[in-house]
């Protein structure tokens, strides 16, 4: 079954399952750890060194972005379609942005936009199940968790953990689409870490000092000291070294940073909430995390959509940019996956509360990074943004596509707790003309 966490307070609150996954590491008991046991599975991970992407960041916009007033705006369309905003040239020759996305007009020689993603699934629950794990939810579940895997827990299952942390992170890990979407038929173990609980990841008791008097206490019981290799062996001196040195927690706190890197995102202007997280999610994959969710707030605009995008616009436009410029000036761009997505666009035309509804029927996303070809957009919606008529993407291609790009075959089989088999992605293939 899914795991259920629905953004509960505390770490006592999660299953008992994923404690014992990795969530215990912060709780050395006078007999051993829970994290060593975690490091050894790790050394034996099923890791694809031909993978282009060693992680993956994805920049989740829950509750349906408008395409028309981002990444596909119709400046000839009539006004009720067009709506208020202006567009900005981009340095893709012939493409336009949203005047509210300057930043990422800038930096569009990096980007591979996709204007022709298409489903029919409009229930935020449905519509965000189907692009989070690549699968169409089934038809009984309705908006309930469908009892498949995120796409994120796929690739924690299937590479492990790195360098002691948690291969999935969620940040902070509360949002509207943590609570129906899991790690479905994978182990508990594959389950996204929120970002809320990272004081898990601090030594427990009072104080560091506290931590390694227990640390002594358990060499005395084993009689041997901490760094001989013996029953307590290099798996247990790293757990010790991740907890008792504060790696973990540190990994979470931007404000390490320095201040010329949280400008470059934006951070100190109005509503940096997500620029926050973005740069929390830049410290969290070189601390060792395989996928990062970003995931907060509702993009669900069915009245008074502009002036709601002109306030949230430009926090979006900093921290996708500065995201991507930061990855790049230390050489982690390459090596990094990074999306922009949500699970639907909105309506072509402005309804009469001034806001636009649901609408699966064509939408954007956007990638770049490791594997991606930068510098152009995929597909076409129609003159309207209403319906695509070149080249549409389904959620399995997009799954397929960042399954590929980690190293992950999306076809591979795996055994259900039934023993019935099941491919990670149905069918589709990766997106070729995505792939650098």
């Amino acid at each position: 079954m899914p795991h259920h966490s629905e953004g509960c307070s505390g770490y006592n609150s999660l299953p008992a399952s994923q404690r014992r996954g990795f969530l215990k590491a912060g709780a050395l008991s006078t007999l051993g750890l829970s994290l060593p046991s975690v490091l050894r599975q790790e050394a034996l991970a099923k890791t694809n060194h031909s993978a282009k992407a060693k992680s993956v960041i994805l920049l989740w916009l829950q509750g349906g972005v408008s395409h028309h007033d981002t990444l596909d705006p119709k400046p000839n369309a009539s006004a009720d379609i067009r709506g208020e905003f202006s567009t900005i040239s981009t340095k893709i020759p012939g493409v336009q942005f949203s005047d509210h996305m300057p930043r990422l007009a800038e930096i569009s020689n990096r980007l591979a936009v996709v204007r022709s993603v298409t489903h029919n699934e409009s229930a935020h629950q449905r519509g965000s199940i189907y692009m989070v794990e690549g699968r169409r939810p089934p038809r009984e579940t309705g908006v309930e968790h469908s009892g498949n895997p995120e796409i994120g827990s796929i690739v924690a299952s299937q590479l492990g953990m790195h360098s002691g942390m948690p291969p999935y992170c969620s940040i902070p890990g509360n949002d509207f689409t943590s609570r129906f979407t899991g790690h479905g038929w994978l182990p508990a173990t594959s389950a996204a870490f929120r970002g809320f609980q990272s004081s898990s990841l601090k030594p427990s008791g009072n104080s560091s000092e506290a931590f390694k008097d227990r640390v002594s206490l358990r060499n005395q019981l084993v009689g041997k000291p901490v760094k001989l290799p013996s029953s307590w062996d290099e798996f247990d001196q790293q757990a010790v070294d991740i907890i008792g040195s504060g790696r973990g927690a540190e990994a979470f706190d931007y404000s390490m940073e320095s201040d010329e890197t949280k400008a470059l995102y934006g951070i100190g202007q109005k509503g940096d909430e997500k620029c926050k997280l973005a740069l929390t999610a830049r410290r969290l994959i070189e601390a060792g995390v395989r996928y990062v969710t970003i995931g907060r707030n509702s993009w669900d605009h069915h009245s008074k959509i502009f002036p709601q995008l002109r306030s949230r616009l430009p926090s979006m436009d900093n921290a996708i940019a500065g995201l991507t410029l930061d990855l790049e000036q230390r050489g982690l761009l390459d090596e990094t996956l990074v999306i922009y997505m949500t699970e639907y666009g909105r309506t072509p035309r402005v309804n009469k509360d001034a806001g636009r509804d649901h609408w699966p029927q064509a939408f954007s996303i956007a990638f770049a990074g490791a594997g991606i070809k930068g510098g152009q957009v995929l597909g076409a919606s129609d003159k309207d943004g209403a319906s695509v008529i070149d080249r549409p993407v389904s959620p399995e291609e997009i799954a397929a596509t960042i399954l590929h790009l980690t190293g992950i075959n999306p076809h591979a089989e795996y055994l259900k707790p039934d023993g019935r088999p099941i491919q990670f992605v149905d069918y589709a293939k990766p997106i070729q003309e995505l792939l650098a």
